[in-house]
């Protein structure tokens, strides 16, 4: 091939001495240009080009060349390239149905899909790196609006390729568009998209107002949609004289057109059966037209109008005044607060209304104050208390802000703290010197307990209920938990609710606790108790509620698994299932109370006594107060419960000394929290 090369160059070099030889214009001669020489070898080579004339000669086809040359013999194997492997181009050109260089394979190739030379009307097909007919891109399909895209797949030119494509209210099928439509690719002008077909709200039938309103018919009628009302089109044939839809179209026309004397009056009413004369509805008059064809319009009547809240008026006439239905049947009316009563506004209405819990981050006024997503304040308690402490100051530092009436009328009636009272744990009031030792003594809001890091679990306070002081070493007021503080309250059992509930459940004493294998003494009597007595409405949207508590106790460990064993009861009266029979809702997975002996009971030093391994060791009780006396704890446990949505439900959260008033135990409680979302009762970390 390099011979044949040289040969090459040399041909054309002479050829381009002689001006028979093709390729270029020849030489320039008065009277007619010299035509061109034949085209250079290679597959057929091109013909040489015309040539010029000059001072008005014409080219023909004489022996002076001044026709143009025919193409050269292409070479035996139709390139002028040698057997080396291309790399650019560049090293193409001299074959000009090859011009690309295919660098994987070395080759010169027609083209390639990333170097698609193939001018309008073609592609390079990837399988020959040849250029076939069809398009590569919308520019190809740009002369003919009916097919505008190309589809690369097929390289044929197409209608569309995506609805958007298409113009409003059609939607893109195999390649064309046909009427149809999406939410995201909506209908044209005023029509609605109902499904994927394109509806006139206001002409209809189907579709009358709304997607999916179905007009009725009636006899010898159609039904039909006007300015978005659904009406009658009566059949060929029928016509409807006496303008009452109760009868549709009752004219038969073989019978005679309607007519009646021009100017004549009738009695009309236009409203729905039995609603003529109830309320404010009443009937009116029609007038015959003048061509005594037909009625007027009826005019000067009443019709039904959907209930106005609190006008005292029967606005729909159907006999009763005032009466908003409930539609979705949470037990409010849009007149009495309620902002939300079919799934236009949420997925389930019944549990939107202002009972309701408002829910970050919905996008719902849940509780139809107005305002979506106002969440309402869960801080309301800042700074410790120890002396003149309320039921009210337990609940706010639980995390317990929002507070409510029994009986307030429904637009007011939200969910919230009905009433938080200091009682006994047979829920007696206590008399004056009991309720200054609950006051004072026995109840306290802190910022921590203790320097061993219990602080509280949400925001800045904690509660704190005790047998003995609510207080740990650092705070005003603190007596050793050893020595006790004897208060004056006791109650033999079974006592009254709440207590007897509970033990009436177990025959009529505690539950004994277990130290391994052992089975504990059981005590009798509640001394120097505390009771936080919370009745609260639970939000119509709330399952279930939680709430986090600490348990600290001097009867470890010396009197452990004895009959002094103290107590803490948290006892829920709801209609919600599941609820324990002695209504007792904190206990451990072994179904013991919380006392000394509960399986929770892990912050302490181990005592040999076979009740816990005392995993957590003392750290948590520097500063309590229980470090110095060999006391023990637990850590932060959870109690969860199941409630009925927007009952009145009662906590009572009970702690007392078990067989004497000495050796106390207190409980820290806080972080009150609703449940969205079903829960079942149980105690855990």
């Amino acid at each position: 091939m390099k011979r044949l090369s040289s040969l090459f160059v040399v041909s054309a070099l002479v050829c381009a001495a002689l001006p028979s030889c093709g390729g270029g214009d020849a030489n320039v001669f008065p009277g007619g240009g010299q035509g061109g020489g034949a085209g250079s070898a290679g597959k057929g080579g091109n013909a040489g080009a015309a040539g010029t004339t000059k001072d008005g000669g014409t080219p023909d086809a004489s022996p002076d060349g001044s026709s143009a040359g025919t193409g050269g013999d292409a070479s035996t194997d139709g390139t002028l390239q040698d057997a080396k492997a291309c790399t650019s181009n560049t090293e193409c050109q001299a074959d000009p149905a090859n011009p690309v260089c295919n660098t994987s394979t070395g080759k010169c190739v027609g083209c390639l899909p990333t170097d698609d030379t193939c001018g309008s009307g073609k592609y390079c097909d990837p399988a020959t790196n040849t250029c076939a007919t069809g398009c590569a891109s919308d520019t190809a399909c740009a002369s003919d609006a009916a097919v505008m895209y190309c589809d690369l797949t097929t390289h044929k030119c197409t209608g569309c390729l995506i609805d958007d494509h298409c113009p409003a209210g059609s939607v893109c099928v195999s390649g064309a568009c046909v009427a149809g439509c999406t939410q995201q690719h909506p209908c044209a002008n005023s029509e609605t998209c109902c499904g994927s077909t394109c509806v006139n709200l206001a002409s209809d039938p189907n579709n009358c107002a709304a997607c999916g309103t179905v007009c009725p018919g009636a006899p010898h009628a159609s039904a039909s949609c006007t300015a978005s009302v659904c009406g009658l089109t009566c059949d060929a044939g029928y016509s409807d004289c006496d303008l009452s839809p109760a009868n549709g179209c009752e004219n038969d026309v073989s019978n005679g057109v309607c007519v009646c004397p021009p100017g004549t009056t009738q009695p009309c009413y236009e409203g729905g059966p039995g609603t003529e004369g109830v309320g404010p509805c009443h009937g009116g008059t029609v007038t015959c037209i003048a061509q005594g064809t037909g009625w007027g319009l009826c005019e000067n009547e009443v019709l039904p109008i959907i209930e106005i809240c609190n006008n005292g008026i029967d606005d729909d006439c159907n006999g009763v005044v005032d009466d908003v239905l409930d539609t979705d049947g949470d037990g409010w009316t849009r007149c009495q607060g309620d902002c939300c009563e079919t799934t236009l506004c949420a997925s389930n209405p019944a549990i939107v209304n202002p009972g309701a819990i408002e829910v970050a981050g919905d996008l719902v006024d849940n509780d139809c104050d107005g305002t979506v997503d106002n969440v309402g304040p869960t801080t309301c308690s800042g700074a410790a208390k120890f002396a003149g402490v309320t039921g009210t100051d337990v609940a706010n530092a639980m995390d317990l802000c929002q507070f409510t009436t029994a009986n307030p009328p429904l637009p007011q009636k939200k969910w919230g703290v009905i009433s938080a009272q200091q009682l006994l744990a047979d829920g007696s009031t206590p008399n004056a010197t009991a309720l200054s030792d609950l006051q004072n003594k026995q109840t306290a809001v802190t910022t921590a307990f203790g320097t061993g890091g219990v602080v509280p679990k949400k925001n800045a306070t904690l509660a704190i209920i005790s047998s003995g002081m609510a207080r740990d070493s650092n705070d005003p007021g603190w007596v050793s938990p050893v020595s006790g503080t004897s208060l004056t309250t006791s109650i033999t059992f079974p006592g009254a609710p709440p207590i007897s509930t509970y033990v009436g459940a177990h025959s009529g004493a505690l539950l004994p606790g277990h130290c391994g294998a052992t089975t504990c003494a059981v005590g009798t009597g509640a001394y120097d108790s505390a009771n936080i007595r919370l009745q609260i409405r639970v939000p119509t949207n709330a399952q279930g509620f939680s709430y986090d508590f600490r348990f600290f106790s001097a009867e470890y460990y010396t009197y452990q698994c004895t009959q002094y064993n103290d107590y803490f009861l948290a006892m829920l009266t709801t209609g919600a299932a599941g609820i324990p029979a002695d209504h007792n809702i904190s206990f451990d997975s072994l179904n013991n109370p919380v006392s000394v002996n509960n399986g929770f009971f892990q912050d302490c030093a181990p005592n040999g006594k076979n009740c816990g391994t005392c995993p957590n060791g003392t750290g948590s009780l520097l500063g309590t107060g229980f470090e110095t006396v060999n006391g023990g704890a637990t850590e932060w446990l959870t109690t969860d419960a199941p409630i009925v949505p927007g009952e009145l439900m009662t906590l009572e959260l009970v702690v007392f000394d078990v067989g004497d008033h000495i050796l106390d135990t207190l409980v820290l409680l806080d972080n009150f929290r609703w449940s969205l979302t079903p829960v079942t009762v149980g105690t855990h970390e």
